[in-house]
């Protein structure tokens, strides 16, 4: 399950231990928030698959030019999987 909070104009997400296909349907109802700031918490992400890095860019292209993206506290195969595939060149990874 996908917690969520909204601090001022941030959204802050944290995301369970599987950010996998299995997420896509909780995922896409955040998009609804118009906050154009993220913050996404993996550090309880253990491992994730082909559908959460579509997630991902699905919301980059929500949050659209001037909106920001942080993802923070990845580690083990979830930052592997983040670094093999660029994705530090799209979004802040912390």
């Amino acid at each position: 399950m996908i917690g969520i909070s909204r601090v001022g104009t941030t959204v802050h997400v944290e995301l369970p231990s599987r950010f996998d296909h299995r997420c896509v349907k909780e995922f896409q109802q955040l998009m609804t928030f118009p906050e154009r700031t993220w913050v996404l918490d993996l550090s309880k992400v253990d491992y994730v698959d082909s559908a959460a890095l579509g997630m991902l860019l699905v919301l980059r292209e929500r949050v659209g030019p001037g909106g920001s993206i942080a993802l923070r506290g990845a580690h083990g195969q979830a930052r592997q999987v983040l670094l093999m595939t660029k994705f530090e060149r799209m979004f802040d990874v912390q």
